[in-house]
């Protein structure tokens, strides 16, 4: 194409074009679109929005809109707060939308109103996405299973201390009339955005390794926007597989979320959440006083039953106790009678025995006396003055024996017959084996005493037998 037949356009030209083209398609119409909210900001009340669709995770449309912040008055007059949790990124809302295009700011989206009930609906979509993995695992009615304790004194409290439900739950618990000896452990967390999913998560995390009755999670009232993540799975999986009881005091206005469902008990608002707590301690205590007065009043009965019962048969033993005394005396006495009467007889019967008993013992003695006197002790006077003679003859002969044995060992005799003593330190030489060079030796001989100074020893070999 030559340079003369060219059709030059300014950009202000195709584009005040396209604004006339999508004033005059478009401009008129409305349309219902569903887009995921991508990213958010806000100047001068206005809302500018990066709208997005998307396929397997894959980005297939991305537009820019926006709304005057007289419509978002409109709106939120209409649906009240749930549209600032509405108009959060990540979630995906119905927007009735026009389509505009301005020279100098393009293409974009005029948001004109919101349908909340397509997001509501997205979120009872993910609560029973969540209901069915929770069942699908197994471990949906794991909380339902615990044993939750009647008294339950230590606590483990996860919210957000900035919120009313937890300072009424706390007023709760510890300003009332019944019971308020508990030991709270508390785990502060968002409750409210997405960086509460994962505090939540490791407040109930941390808190099944404290020794806790109970764990609560707790939150003031809000919109269903507000708690859907009390619907998250990983919030609701935790719960699940915790092994301590959860109770949960979510203030929500109709629906349960999932937390809820799988807590192994919801309250409807924190405050009821604490009243539970003390309100099955004055339950149990009054079961026990009602017991304790049924114990009381049985036993008085039983007692008054066993007062009258022993009365009764207190008087019947005395009576029957009396008349047999009576009688048993009565037959005492008799008896005792009767054994006077015998025992006399036997005593005079046995005193006859013993009488004759005795002159058969008299008799006899006298008998064996006379036999000892006149045969045994004169025949045995004998014996004993032969048998002395006998001793005295041998003493004697064994004194003579001494009497020779002793002259011969005497040492005088020994000198007389030329043999000597001698010693050397009054010990006798023949027990001497040192060596006696130079000692002093003494020899006793009939006549004298002499005393002599060894000078040589020579020691004596003897000879060996056989």
């Amino acid at each position: 194409m030559s340079q003369i037949e060219r059709k030059i356009y300014t950009l202000s030209q195709l584009n005040t074009s396209l604004e006339k083209f999508v004033m005059k398609n478009f401009g008129s119409k409305q349309y219902w679109v569903t887009a995921e909210i991508s990213k958010i900001s806000t100047k001068n009340g206005h809302r500018y929005i990066e709208l997005a669709d998307s396929s397997n995770g894959t980005l297939t449309a991305q537009l820019s809109a926006y709304m005057w912040v007289s419509t978002y008055r409109l709106i939120h007059d209409r649906i009240g707060n749930d549209l600032i949790d509405i108009l959060k990124p990540g979630n995906n809302a119905l927007f009735l939308v026009k389509i505009e295009f301005h020279t100098i700011f393009g293409l974009k989206l005029n948001l004109i109103d919101i349908d909340p009930n397509y997001t509501y609906g997205e979120i009872e979509r993910k609560k029973q996405e969540t209901i069915r993995q929770l069942q699908a695992e197994g471990i949906f009615f794991n909380q339902k299973k615990l044993y939750l304790p009647t008294i339950s004194k230590k606590i483990a409290l996860i919210g957000s201390p900035d919120t009313s439900g937890y300072r009424d739950f706390l007023n709760e618990l510890t300003h009332n009339s019944v019971y308020t000896n508990f030991t709270v452990k508390t785990f502060p967390v968002s409750v409210q955005g997405q960086k509460a999913i994962p505090e939540i998560v490791a407040a109930i995390q941390e808190a099944r390794t404290y020794d806790v009755d109970v764990i609560v999670i707790i939150r003031g009232g809000g919109s269903k926007m507000d708690l859907q993540i009390f619907s998250e799975y990983r919030i609701c999986k935790e719960i699940c597989v915790t092994k301590i009881p959860v109770i949960t005091g979510i203030g929500h206005e109709t629906d349960e979320v999932v937390a809820d469902l799988v807590s192994r008990l919801n309250c409807i608002t924190p405050t009821a959440a604490a009243k539970h707590l003390y309100v099955q301690i004055a339950v149990f205590s009054a079961e026990l006083r009602a017991a304790l007065d049924g114990v009381m009043n049985q036993s008085l009965a039983q007692l008054s039953y066993a007062k009258d019962e022993f009365l009764h048969l207190r008087n019947y033993f005395l009576h029957h106790s009396q008349r047999l005394l009576n009688d048993s005396r009565n037959s005492l006495e008799r008896h005792t009678h009767h054994m006077h009467r015998i025992v006399h007889y036997l005593i005079a019967i046995q005193q006859q025995d013993l009488e004759l008993y005795l002159q058969k013992c008299a008799g006899a003695a006298s008998n064996f006396l006379r036999l000892k006197r006149d045969v045994e002790i004169p025949s045995f006077n004998e014996k004993i003055q032969l048998i002395g003679l006998n001793l005295i003859d041998t003493a004697r002969l064994e004194l003579n024996n001494l009497n020779h044995l002793l002259a011969i060992l005497n040492p005088e005799k020994l000198l007389q017959s030329g043999y000597t003593i001698s010693t050397i330190d009054e010990t006798d030489l023949y027990e001497l084996t040192i060596n006696l060079i130079g000692k002093e030796m003494k020899t006793l001989t009939t006549h004298s005493l002499i005393t002599s100074k060894i000078i040589t020893q020579t020691p004596i070999k003897k000879e060996k037998n056989g």
